[in-house]
């Protein structure tokens, strides 16, 4: 048995001296603040170099005191653990020395048998002569097991005291190697006196192993066991971003890598920045249920259908053991159904019964058919669910989350950095991110890629085009004939006029002239991810695309035409601080290259002077067209509304020399947002407010690239390419010197 035993063990061990277990994903947000982690393991590789003695010291004299005088195995140790455990009529000593723990752990597992003791203790004997004392104390004191999730001194250490490893005195650390033989008996969090106790054995021991005087111990003995660490509750503010970083993560290099290498990860959020995205798209979404009323009946259900809702008992806890449902805590939230007798007064839910409070009663709401304001009180029957939040065992409040829903993006021009990224009125770690995931119909604001195609293409902002009544060959042999919003006409203007009043006869016509092909491979290559279908609808946005899209789509044009990857991560260091990677470059530990992080130049999509052309443009959409409350004095501003049909989903999104940002506003279905819910009234508002309070950029103009010049025509200036200006025909203004009165006006 011997020999078919050490036939199977490794041949070389030298490997563990670079070994590192599992360790911590850390994440900072750009000014270096650590706000958010994961791992399998939680644990903070720390090298034994950096702590004081007292720290491995501890664990030597708690667990091997032998360990410098053994070869791997101590057969001293192993009788003296045998008649303790005979004393005490159990096992109250183990014979394993350090290394030996350490081969259990990392090489043979925790089998109980004699086949797996006699591997364990040749590969600890083989293991002695690969690495030094030192490096078999460094592995043990990273590796091992220290209670409440903490694996190794430093996680330990900062979970148990809040400070570093490196901070802890002699006291603290024996209180940690006590922890070893069972981190759940000894632990100061659940059980302090069995603690106190182990913490005075393992101090006592290293009295006798010389380590600290005798004093030392006493004094020690009498510090208090647990220290109260006040730690601040993970941030509540930008986890619809985090969860981005966690994915990016993830689908660049799995799930092993950056925990094998414990990979620091400094994003771009800034988190002033998206604090106040976040609050603007609230308020936003708060203001359409001011105007359109509450959230009021959600469905109805028949007789049958409540009896298996109350039998399901959805969104109430149940107890792990007998499968009770248990009484929702005050602010849980659930679905309720409205009694047969007492209306409002009588909601069930599982075995429970609520009354509404009063005032709810009375509230405004939405009616079922999405349209009208009612009072709920005449508007909710029997076998109506409504959305309802605990207040107290009796007593039940209207779901204050808004119906409508949302989503935000601000991209840094200059970088491509992603600033700030809201996923919904209310986001959550590892929940959908409608920013990025939510594909909806862009109307209006998908405009600018239409007339991008067509400056592209040799077309200038004051070519005349018409604006009247189309038809053209739709599905099933029917016409298709959109026209304008209000079904007003404006006959022949200039092409920068009509993007400015949002004109879709003249998008359609533009499309139709170009091809829809031609449309969609302009914007895929500004920056739109989705697909699109590519045939005349496009024309209106009707192929769907998220917010992050527009985003990229909007920003490609602030920087005259070069399109940017969204950068979430703007570096990546090793748990050891080494640099290992940055935005647009590899990630390389030793000689592994892991994967690529998003970033750099991205192939051109539209030339410098047509950008800036198509810009300028935009900047009347702000100065006289749908978005004229966007226009603030000295700051030069464009971008554009969208509205889909039956006012589903409103839409801002624009620029100025410094941000892009996009805003969207709807519902997780094809709910309605309501008459003239326009997106210049849902969303441009949280557009604005977001805008406002970035800082640098008043008076700041977008820059004029070389290839664009400004003409005066008529007393306004306006920007075009330097291939479309003829010489003599146009003033032209000299580089470099832009007027800084107000921007061209209508002309």
């Amino acid at each position: 048995m011997q020999a078919n035993v050490l036939s199977t063990l490794p041949e070389n061990l030298a490997h563990l001296q670079a070994y590192r277990p599992p360790s911590n994903c850390i994440i900072f947000d750009a000014a270096g603040n650590l706000i958010d982690e994961f791992y399998v393991e939680r644990r903070i590789w720390v090298p034994i170099k950096e702590l004081p003695d007292h720290v491995w010291q501890a664990f030597v004299a708690a667990e091997d005191r032998r360990f410098f005088a053994h070869g791997g195995v101590d057969p001293a140790g192993i009788v003296r653990a045998l008649i303790s455990n005979l004393r005490h009529g159990g096992v109250s000593q183990g014979g394993s020395t350090i290394t030996q723990q350490i081969v259990k752990n990392l090489l043979v597992g925790h089998e109980r048998s004699y086949t797996r003791k006699l591997r364990e203790a040749v590969l600890a004997i083989r293991l002695e002569r690969e690495l030094t004392k030192k490096q078999l104390l460094e592995l043990y004191i990273n590796y091992i097991y220290l209670g409440s999730g903490n694996y190794g001194v430093e996680a330990a250490a900062e979970d148990y005291f809040g400070k570093h490893a490196a901070e802890l005195d002699a006291g603290q650390a024996a209180t940690l190697a006590g922890l070893v033989p069972s981190p759940s008996r000894y632990s100061p969090h659940r059980h302090p006196e069995q603690a106190i106790a182990r913490r005075s054995y393992v101090l006592g021991r290293m009295v006798e192993e010389g380590y600290i005087t005798l004093g030392d111990s006493r004094r020690f003995a009498q510090a208090p066991v647990v220290i109260p660490v006040d730690r601040p509750a993970r941030t509540s503010v930008g986890l619809a971003y985090l969860t981005e970083v966690r994915r990016e993560i993830r689908r660049l290099f799995g799930t092993a890598a950056p925990l094998v290498h414990g990979f620091h990860v400094y994003t771009t959020i800034d988190m002033g920045v998206q604090a106040r995205a976040e609050t603007a798209l609230r308020e936003a979404l708060q203001a359409v249920d001011q105007r359109r009323g509450r959230r009021g009946v959600v469905a109805h259900l028949s007789d049958p259908e409540v009896g298996a809702f109350l039998e399901k008992a959805a969104g109430l806890d149940r107890e792990s053991g007998s499968g009770a449902v248990r009484p929702p805590e005050a602010e849980r939230c659930f679905e309720a159904v409205v009694g047969k007798t007492k209306g409002l007064e009588t909601l069930h839910a599982g075995p429970f019964t609520f009354a509404l409070r009063g005032d709810d009663r009375s509230a405004s709401v939405r009616g079922r058919d999405g349209t009208g304001r009612h009072v709920l009180s005449s508007d909710a029957h029997a076998g109506d669910l409504l959305k309802v939040c605990a207040v107290d065992e009796h007593t039940v409040r209207l779901d204050p989350k808004p119906w409508a829903e949302g989503g935000v993006v601000v991209i840094d021009n200059e970088t491509g950095h992603v600033s700030a990224l809201v996923g919904g009125y209310k986001d959550v770690l590892e929940g959908f991110v409608r920013a990025t995931q939510a594909r909806r119909q862009p109307g209006s604001s998908f405009k600018p890629y239409v007339y991008g195609t067509a400056l592209k293409s040799g077309k200038n902002q004051l070519d005349m085009v018409y604006d009247g009544p189309i038809s053209l060959p739709g599905g099933n042999g029917k016409m298709w004939s959109p026209g304008n919003f209000d079904d007003k006409y404006f006959g022949n203007l200039p092409m920068r006029n009509a993007l400015a009043k949002s004109l879709n006869t003249v998008s359609v016509r533009l499309t139709y002239e170009l091809g829809p092909r031609r449309v969609a491979e302009t914007a895929h290559a500004m920056g739109v991810r989705s697909p699109l279908r590519a045939d005349m609808s496009i024309a209106l946005g009707s192929s769907e695309v998220t917010p992050m899209d527009q985003a990229l789509g909007y920003a490609a044009i602030a920087r005259m035409g070069a399109p940017t990857d969204p950068v979430f991560i703007e570096s990546i260091r090793d748990s050891s601080g080494k640099l290992i990677g940055v935005a647009g470059g590899n990630v390389v530990v030793g000689d592994q290259n892991l994967g690529k992080l998003p970033g750099g130049p991205l192939p051109r999509a539209l030339p410098a002077g047509v950008a800036y052309e198509l810009a300028d443009m935009m900047r009347e959409v702000v100065h006289s067209g749908t978005a004229r409350k966007a226009y603030k004095e000295g700051y030069d501003r464009a971008g554009k509304t969208g509205t889909t049909n039956e006012y589903v989903d409103g839409w801002f999104v624009g620029f100025d020399r410094r941000h892009t940002t996009a805003v969207w506003v709807g519902s997780d279905g094809t709910t309605s947002l309501g008459d003239r819910e326009t997106g210049g009234v849902t969303s441009l508002p949280a557009w604005i407010k977001i805008m406002d309070s970035l800082e640098g950029s008043g008076g700041e103009r977008l820059p004029i690239p070389d290839q664009a010049v400004l003409v005066n025509v008529g007393g306004s200036w306006f920007g075009f390419p330097r291939g479309k200006v003829r010489p003599g025909d146009l003033h032209v203004q000299p580089q470099g010197s832009e007027p800084l009165a107000r921007f061209p006006s209508d002309s």
